[in-house]
């Protein structure tokens, strides 16, 4: 017995040492197989996630923010590689149970011309979950398997899976996969070479990693250049090298939450390295008071606050120095301010220098995105500030021979309050003081406000940014930005904000072309971001990030406008552009709310006077020479009177007059031989229509009775030949008179649509109006009728008839309910447009000639106006914010670009710039 029972314990025993040499085998734990071995050394960007199961299910969740990065352009290619690997994970279950729950880092890399790659890179835990990513190799369709083969003795494999070719390694238990061959091929080799951790400072970052985020980002600032290069115009590129030596390493925490993207880590700059960080080691966070002086109006703003003025330009000396020729480039370009100021300059500043700094974008239209830029730097107080800038202004005047008076723009903006902007002629004032970061904005005009001096590139929008802080806002009064500012740091070195929606037209100068496309393709998600804000601040040797992105999928879009201005109510009449026989280069605004009163707004946006009237302006308002002696007023009437008021607001001789019954329309002003020799007619209820001289009084001889219904549109003069006429309509008749009022052409009845009469051009003019079906009615001035049948249309319709094309003949203009059309004059259509809402008011044709003529459309229900070309083309930049019909016009002669002007549904008068 004993000897089978002998034998029996050895086989045991030698079969539980095999059984436990094979099964320790296939469990034993890796030991430092890190994936950043297998990370690139050349690699931009890092991204760490630490489950990649979860993150893979927060990002296919419903959190609308990650929805709207996840169509940014720019990252599609990413998100096809996410895809790609969830798509793999889903349908493999050996690939699903070795990595689902595992940390993966995401290299991403440039490749070929303007692609942006990625590699994924996993730890195995140990040798049995390299078996199961063996067994997924093996079990891999054959079908759609591409083959393996070595490289530098590791097997890569590569099979199809949808669209895409996807290429796997193991090494020394790293787990590599990516759509690009050669970033596996890449890894393999760093596997074997110095990696990342052999790095001192990488692990030192790498410690400085919060548990509990999302996942982890790391840029290596001397590499990131190279993505960057890829999205941005080539103006910019020398810009954007600056990032090259920002810093050496950076991490970032990121926290995703609904609506918010939430980012804080350090960044860590050598003392020994020429980066940009480094200037900032020896200042101290501090609080900023700067709001004070940012117009709420504005889309970017980028703030220092130093808490040695002085030492920090000793420091930005020395990181000059270090740059091949900037430091002595620096030095002749001060030697001219040095000149002018009797000593170095920098050492006087240094002296009023407060310590607060900022780069401030207002608003960018999609014309020139570079204009409405500002210069702002805090000083301890204005009168040394003034004592210094206007003493080197003087000389520089002396030395041209000029004086400091006719260097100096006085600007009003109300009674009491007068501003003196003097021009700066040194245009390059903030890079010279604080770097190639500030040169984005030209130094050529100055103002003092408070304790702050404000430097732009031109003295229109300075004089429209200073208006901006007296009567309209600052941000510290705007509630959007003021809870946007609690999430971030309340001390900090650095600020930097963008708006989104207000900053939109940047993309057409940072980006290249096809990023800008497609951004613009992009726009409707890309404007439910409110604001980036980011920050840095030394701390205990390293500098520490802090940025959040906010999204608002709520938050109106704000305009880009030149300036705006807040009436009592909501604007009544569409905006007059007005002359000012006293500055007639420069035009002004005339407006009436809802309350009804009458405001002249100057081009600078400031009401100069109101007059309440006794009910809405009827139809337009008429500039006549009452006096004949150069000087203008206003002609308008209400439902009650005729008003004519002088530039100061004033009434004017006898008027206002009451009139004898209530008008019906507007009131109508014609001068038949430009002798100023006024007439005035206005229909009423009683169905009469009025003939007043210029004083007021009845026209003698006027003789027309009454019509026949109730007139719907103003009188017009027309002059044909050597004849004049004057035409009105009631519902269903057309009135041809002569001066006297007597019938010069008979015509047969309709049904007016109520639409306005208009003369077509050609060899045989006709008058042009529709009937209450859509039907187009001709009528001649030898009595004939003509009908053009050019669709079904509501009897709400708008009709228009022009030549848009100039030369061309007459073109009919409809709008009706959510479309507008162009037809011929025979009827055939030119181009059809549907809108998203319906029309609210008549079209307006803007501009003259061939090229020039546009088509203006009003939807209030979406509060947005549109601009389409003579073709049926967008105008660029359209749809703008808007609620009511709007003018365009130049409100200062030479401006090179049209001002357009329109009311909004907040009460605001709004005034775009467009080229």
């Amino acid at each position: 017995m004993r000897k089978i029972i002998f034998p029996v314990v050895i086989i045991l025993i030698v079969g539980f040492a095999v059984a436990w040499f094979f099964l320790n085998r296939q469990t034993k734990s890796y030991s430092e197989n890190s994936a950043f071995k297998a990370i690139p050394a050349k690699t931009p960007l890092i991204v760490e996630v630490p489950d990649v199961s979860k993150f893979l299910g927060k990002l296919a969740g419903d959190d609308p923010a990650v929805a709207e990065i996840k169509s940014a352009p720019e990252l599609q290619s990413f998100w096809r590689d996410i895809a790609g690997l969830s798509s793999l994970l889903a349908g493999h279950e050996q690939l699903r149970e070795a990595l689902e729950k595992k940390p993966v880092l995401i290299a991403f890399n440039p490749e070929g011309k303007s692609n942006i790659g990625c590699l994924f890179a996993f730890s195995l835990e140990n040798r049995s979950e390299r078996s199961k990513i063996i067994d997924f190799f093996k079990s891999i369709d054959m079908n759609r398997a591409l083959g393996e083969r070595q490289y530098d003795d590791v097997t890569i494999y590569s099979c199809k899976s949808g669209d895409s070719v996807y290429h796997f390694a193991e090494d020394k238990g790293i787990f590599l996969l990516s759509r690009y061959s050669l970033f596996v091929e890449d890894a393999v080799r760093q596997v074997n070479a110095e990696n990342l951790l052999d790095q001192e400072q990488f692990k030192a970052l790498y410690n400085t990693v919060s548990e509990g985020s999302d996942f982890n980002i790391f840029i290596n600032q001397g590499k990131i250049f190279q993505y960057l290069a890829k999205l941005t115009s080539p103006s910019f590129k020398s810009m954007v090298q600056l990032f090259t030596h920002f810093a050496d390493w950076t991490e970032l925490d990121v926290k995703l939450n609904k609506s918010e993207f939430l980012l804080g880590g350090f960044s860590f700059s050598d003392k020994g390295h020429n980066n940009y960080l480094n200037i900032f080691r020896n200042q101290e966070a501090g609080r900023f008071n700067i709001d004070e002086v940012l117009s709420a109006n504005l889309s970017m703003f980028l703030r220092l606050n130093l808490s040695d003025f002085n030492i920090f330009q000793n420091d930005y000396g020395d990181y000059l120095k270090r740059k091949q020729g900037s430091f002595y480039r620096r030095e002749s370009q001060l030697s001219d301010l040095n000149g002018y100021a009797g000593k170095p300059f920098i050492p006087l500043f240094g002296n009023i220098a407060g310590s607060e700094f900022a780069l401030v974008f207002g608003p960018v239209t999609p014309n020139e995105p570079r204009t409405n830029r500002f210069f702002i730097a805090g000083v301890k107080g204005q009168s040394s500030a003034k004592d210094l800038f206007l003493s080197i202004l003087r000389n520089y005047a002396k030395s041209k021979k000029t004086t400091l008076e006719n260097m100096t723009i006085s600007y009003q903006i109300q009674n009491d309050r007068t501003y003196d902007i003097y021009e700066f002629p040194f245009g390059n004032f903030p890079e010279l003081l604080l770097g190639k970061t500030f040169s984005a904005v030209e130094s050529n005009y100055l103002c003092f406000y408070d304790n702050y001096l404000i430097f732009s590139d031109n003295v229109a929008a300075l004089k429209n940014y200073i208006r901006d802080l007296v009567l309209s806002g600052t941000l510290k009064k705007d509630s959007h930005f003021q809870a946007f500012n609690q999430q971030m740091s309340s001390r900090s070195s650095f600020y930097a904000f963008l708006n989104f929606s207000k900053a939109f037209y940047l993309k057409d100068y940072y980006l290249n072309r096809d990023m800008a496309n497609a951004i613009q393709e992009n726009e409707e998600g890309i404007r439910k971001f409110y604001a980036l804000g980011w920050q840095f601040s030394s701390n205990s040797g390293e500098f520490l990030n802090n940025l959040y992105l906010k999204y608002d999928p709520a938050m109106k879009e704000e305009p880009q406008t030149v300036w705006q201005t807040k009436l009592d109510s909501t604007l009544a009449i569409r905006p007059q552009l007005v002359i000012n026989h006293k500055d007639p280069k420069n035009l002004e605004i005339l407006v009436q709310d809802k309350k009804n009163n009458l405001y002249l707004i100057n081009k600078e946006g400031v009401s100069l006077w109101k007059v309440k009237l006794s009910g809405p302006v009827m139809g337009n308002v008429y500039q006549i020479d009452y006096y004949r002696n150069g000087k203008l007023q206003y002609f308008l009437n209400t439902r009650d009177r005729l008003y004519l008021i002088d530039r100061n607001g004033n009434p004017v001789a006898r008027f206002p007059l009451n009139l004898k019954s209530p008008a019906t329309v507007g009131v109508s002003v014609f001068d038949y031989d430009r002798n100023r020799d006024y007439r005035y007619f206005v229909a009423c209820e009683d169905r009469k229509v009025y003939a007043y001289d210029r004083e007021g009084k009845p026209v003698k001889g006027w003789t027309f009775d009454k019509a026949d219904g109730t007139v719907t549109n103003p009188v017009r003069h027309f002059r044909i030949g050597n004849k004049d006429y004057l035409v009105f309509e009631d519902q269903h008749k057309t009135y041809i008179m002569d001066r006297q009022g007597a019938i010069r052409v008979r015509t047969g009845p309709f049904d007016h649509s109520g639409n306005d009469l208009y003369l077509t051009s050609g060899s045989a003019p006709a008058l042009a109006t529709t009937d209450t079906g859509g039907n187009v009615h001709l009528q001649y001035f030898d009595g004939s009728t003509r009908e053009i049948s050019l669709g079904a249309f509501g009897e709400g319709h708008y009709f228009m008839a022009d030549d848009l094309n100039g030369g061309s003949g007459t073109d009919f203009i409809i709008a009706n309910e959510k479309k507008l059309y162009v037809f011929s004059e025979q009827g055939k259509k030119i181009f059809e447009k549907e809108l998203g809402f319906p029309v609210s008011e008549k079209p307006v044709i803007y501009g003259s000639g061939k090229e020039n003529k546009k088509i203006g459309i009003v939807c209030r229900d979406e509060n947005r106006i549109y601009l389409f070309r003579n073709n049926g083309q967008l105008y660029p930049g359209f749809p703008l914010q808007g609620s009511t019909e709007f003018s365009i016009g130049y409100l200062s002669s030479g401006d090179p670009y049209f001002n357009l002007i329109a009311g909004n549904e907040d009460n605001s008068l709004y005034n775009y710039k467009m080229e």
